[in-house]
């Protein structure tokens, strides 16, 4: 049986803001509250297959939601960090 698809349903993808050219990706987001999207998801995934490091680069005031903060915790190739 194949799925059939309208012309609005679509295979769903995920690119990072910047590829590095070492082993390193980069995510901007801004927000006062992340939470754990499909994009997080699907690129955190993705580096720890290719053991590249994704960095989620946040503003100073957002926050954290508790998912993404217990996604964090095991996923060791995902970091972190805040700017203004």
């Amino acid at each position: 049986m194949e799925d059939q698809y309208t012309r609005w349903q679509t295979r769903r993808r995920s690119l990072p803001d910047q590829k590095k050219s070492g082993n390193g990706w980069i995510l901007g987001k801004s927000c006062l509250t992340l939470h754990l999207t499909y994009q997080i998801y699907n690129l955190a995934e993705e580096a720890e297959q290719q053991k590249a490091i994704l960095r989620l680069i946040i503003p100073r005031k957002c926050k954290l939601s508790p998912e993404l903060k217990d996604f964090l915790n095991k996923h060791k190739y995902v970091k972190v960090i805040r700017r203004d």
